[in-house]
């Protein structure tokens, strides 16, 4: 069934419809760069998802055919990023909308069409998976404009896609295709630009109708098995499994497969 359109702020767009939350970046006469006010409001807008119990899967895309995001809004760096607390503030806001993502108890898809470069390429790598067209383009590129990339950013790229390629990615700052982003692991799925709505809209309703603590449960152990062994919260998984248990939904999944039906999940 369909929900209400609602947006945060002009520039990012909530949608929700059968199971399924789209969140866009919306700011396409800028080829989706995400300004300050994005980078603030971000992590609001997916506590609005995340908290609607109807939305079973989010989807982050950007405006338009021509980007999924170009990237911090540039234009903007004189006013928010001059001086060391603004920096602080500004980063600030990123961490909190790249953390949101991935820490999102709900399973994020990113729908990619388009460029998808710096900050853009990072918020699209800290969703879940990556579906993009094949007239796609990606690239991380502060060596282009002086930029130093932060420790925590490269370690995200060391940790998706191995030294030897973010390596590559950083010091080239060149554009990667979509079949050469997809060959390192930068992305999951290529499909053609006029099947990008439909193969996303299937693979968001496929995982949309499973059981919700499962893909909960799946989301938060390899979150925890990629950090250092130290640092991991395996008594956080082990809930996540136990919860699992003794749901509603894991009797009703066994009901089902004796019934020989589709099971109907609700993530209790």
């Amino acid at each position: 069934r369909e929900f209400a359109t609602m947006n945060i702020t002009e520039k990012l767009k909530i949608e929700k419809s059968d199971g399924i939350g789209t969140l866009t970046l919306n700011q396409a006469n800028k080829r989706n760069a995400i300004s300050f006010e994005m980078w603030r409001d971000f992590s609001k807008a997916m506590a609005e998802l995340e908290t609607d119990p109807d939305v079973r899967v989010i989807v982050l895309t950007g405006a338009g055919d021509k980007a999924f995001s170009a990237g911090a809004d540039i234009s903007e760096f004189g006013e928010y990023r001059s001086t060391p607390e603004q920096r602080a503030l500004y980063s600030k806001y990123e961490h909190a909308t790249t953390s949101s993502l991935r820490n999102s108890p709900k399973f994020v898809i990113a729908r990619i069409d388009g460029v998808c470069v710096g900050g853009g390429a990072e918020v699209a790598l800290d969703c879940d998976i990556q579906i993009a067209s094949d007239r796609s383009r990606f690239a991380i590129t502060p060596a282009r404009i002086g930029l130093g990339y932060p420790v925590t950013d490269v370690s995200r790229l060391v940790q998706n896609l191995g030294p030897r390629n973010a390596k590559e990615i950083l010091a080239s700052g060149r554009y990667y295709t979509a079949e050469e982003a997809k060959a390192i692991g930068w992305i999951n799925h290529v499909v053609a630009a006029n099947d990008l709505n439909e193969f996303v809209k299937d693979y968001a309703a496929g995982i949309a109708q499973n059981a919700p603590l499962s893909v909960a449960a799946a989301k938060i152990t390899v979150n925890e098995l990629i950090k250092n062994p130290e640092d991991r919260n395996i008594t956080a998984c082990d809930a996540a499994v136990e919860a699992c248990y003794l749901s509603h939904d894991y009797i009703e999944g066994q009901k089902a497969f004796g019934e020989k039906r589709p099971p109907e999940f609700k993530g209790q």
